[in-house]
C-alpha cells in the first residue's frame, strides 16, 4: 500500500521535476503474468529507480546496495519500498556470502511472476558513457530458469535512460525501451556450458544496452558534441509529437557523436576549425540575451494575440500558483543545495526534498485554509495547488519565451545589421554541418561495401 502510494506521489513529483518525460518501446513489455528482469543504465543513483517505477504499470522490485541496509529501520523502509540487498566486492567484500541468499530470493520472486530491476553496471555515474556489465543480471536469470526447469517464460527488458540533464531542474529525460530478450533461448548453450552461457547472455545485454543510450566514449569530444546538438537539433525538428521528437533527437545525437568521432579521427583540423565557429556564435547569441530558434525562425509569435489573451486570462491561476508554490520551491532549493552528496545523488535528493517540502506545506496551507473557511474549501483548495503550480511553471516558460521574442524583434529593428551578421553565421554552420553529413555517410556507405 506504501509503495503505491509513494508511486503516485512520486509520479507527480517527476512529472514537475522533468520538463518532459518521454517513452518509446513500452509496448514490447511482456504482460503481466510473465516474470520479467528490467536491466538499465545508471547514470543517477536513486533518479533512475524512481523514474522507472514511476513509468511502468506493474510493481518493481529493486536490486539495491547492501551496504545501505545497515540500519534495522532503515532496512525495513527500503523493505517496504521492494528493494533488496545485494553485496559487490567494491563496496562490501565481507559480506559477499550473503548474496546466496538473496540469489535464492530472487529465484522464488521471479518464480511467482514478479519483476525485478537491475541495474547490471553495478554502480552510478552521471556520464553519457557505459560501464562495463557485470554477470550477476545473466546469472540471476539463468539461475531461475535452471530452478524451474527453463519453463518460466522469463526475459530481460534492457532499458536506456538519456537524460539531458538529471541534476537540474525542468530538464528532459528519454526512456528508450528494448525488445524483450529471452532467456529460454540460452538453454542449450547453459546444459553444456553455464559459464559461457552467462558471458553471451551478459554481452547480449550490453549490446541491447549500448543501442539504447548515447554514448561518448571520449570525454574530450562531449563539449564540441553538446554544441552541435544544441544548435543542429532544432534546425532538424519538424512538427512531431513530444515523443516523436525525443525519438529524433536521440537517433540524431547517436549519429553526431559518431560522425565527430570520425572527423576526430580522419580530419582533426576541420573538428577543430568548425568547433572554434561554433562556440563564438553560441557566445555572441549568450551575449545578445537571443535563442538559436530565434535567428532560425525569425518569427516574433505564430499568434500574437493567443499569447496576449493566454497571459491576460491566465495571470489569476498564475497567481494562485505563484503565491501557494512560492515557499515550498525556494525551501526545496534551499534544502537540496545544503546536502553535500555525490553527483549521481543530486537529482534524486531534489526530487525527494521536492516531495516532502511540497507535500508537507501543502498540507497546512490546506489545513489553515479548511480551519478558516470550510473543511471543503480545504479539501478543494490542496487538489487545487498541483495543477496550479504546474500551470505557473508553463506560465513562466511561457512568459520568458514571449519576453525573449519581444527582445528580438527591439534588437531587429534597432540594429538589423546585427541579426543579418548572425543569419549569415548560423547558415554558414549549417552549410558545414550539411557538407560534413555528405562526407561522413559517403564514408560509412565506403565501410559497407
Amino acid at each position: 500500500m506504501l509503495y503505491k502510494i509513494f508511486k503516485v506521489l512520486f509520479y507527480l513529483t517527476t512529472k514537475a521535476y522533468f520538463r518532459s518525460i518521454s517513452v518509446q518501446g513500452s509496448e514490447t513489455i511482456p504482460d503481466s503474468g510473465k516474470p520479467i528482469i528490467f536491466a538499465a543504465n545508471h547514470p543517477s543513483s536513486f533518479m533512475d529507480p524512481i523514474l522507472i517505477a514511476v513509468i511502468l504499470k506493474r510493481p518493481v522490485y529493486f536490486l539495491a546496495r547492501g551496504d545501505i541496509f545497515k540500519n534495522k529501520i532503515i532496512r525495513k523502509l527500503f523493505n517496504t519500498f521492494h528493494m533488496i540487498p545485494i553485496f559487490t566486492a567494491d563496496l562490501s567484500p565481507d559480506q559477499l556470502h550473503k548474496n546466496e541468499s538473496t540469489f535464492e530470493k530472487c529465484y522464488d520472486h521471479l518464480a511467482n511472476d514478479n519483476t525485478l530491476l537491475i541495474f547490471p553496471e553495478g554502480s552510478s555515474k552521471t556520464e553519457r558513457r557505459l560501464r562495463p556489465i557485470k554477470t550477476g543480471t545473466a546469472r540471476i536469470a539463468l539461475g531461475a530458469e535452471e530452478k524451474n526447469d527453463f519453463k518460466l517464460g522469463l526475459s530481460i527488458v534492457p532499458i536506456g535512460i538519456n537524460y539531458s540533464d538529471p541534476h537540474y531542474f525542468n530538464n528532459d529525460v528519454f526512456v528508450n525501451i528494448s525488445k524483450p530478450v529471452s532467456i529460454a533461448e540460452y538453454k542449450n548453450e547453459f546444459e553444456k556450458d553455464p559459464r559461457n552461457a552467462v558471458v553471451q547472455l551478459t554481452q547480449k545485454l550490453k549490446e541491447e544496452l549500448e543501442t539504447s543510450i548515447v554514448i561518448i566514449e571520449d570525454e574530450r569530444l562531449e563539449k564540441i558534441i553538446n554544441q552541435v546538438e544544441l544548435f543542429y537539433r532544432s534546425t532538424l525538428r519538424d512538427d512531431n509529437k513530444l515523443e516523436e521528437k525525443a525519438v529524433q533527437d536521440f537517433e540524431l545525437s547517436q549519429d553526431i557523436v559518431k560522425a565527430v568521432e570520425f572527423f576526430t579521427q580522419h580530419e582533426p583540423k576541420k573538428v577543430k576549425d568548425f568547433k572554434l565557429k561554433i562556440t563564438q556564435y553560441l557566445a555572441e547569441l549568450e551575449r545578445l540575451d537571443l535563442r538559436d530558434t530565434q535567428i532560425r525562425s525569425s518569427s516574433v509569435s505564430k499568434n500574437l494575440i493567443g499569447k496576449i489573451l493566454y497571459f491576460i486570462f491566465g495571470f489569476p491561476i498564475f497567481i494562485f500558483g505563484f503565491v501557494t508554490c512560492l515557499i515550498p520551491f525556494k525551501l526545496s532549493g534551499f534544502i537540496s543545495d545544503k546536502i553535500i552528496i555525490r553527483e549521481d545523488f543530486v537529482g534524486a535528493i531534489k526530487i525527494a526534498v521536492g516531495l516532502l517540502v511540497f507535500t508537507f506545506l501543502f498540507a497546512i496551507e490546506s489545513t489553515l485554509i479548511g480551519m478558516y473557511t470550510d473543511t471543503l474549501w480545504g479539501i478543494l483548495f490542496f487538489i487545487a495547488l498541483y495543477p496550479a503550480g504546474a500551470f505557473t511553471l508553463a506560465y513562466i516558460t511561457n512568459y520568458y519565451k514571449f519576453r525573449g521574442s519581444i527582445k528580438y524583434l527591439n534588437l531587429f529593428m534597432r540594429k538589423s545589421d546585427v541579426v543579418a551578421n548572425m543569419k549569415v553565421m548560423r547558415k554558414e554552420l549549417i552549410n558545414e554541418l550539411e557538407a560534413r553529413k555528405e562526407e561522413f555517410i559517403i564514408s560509412q556507405e565506403e565501410i559497407i561495401n
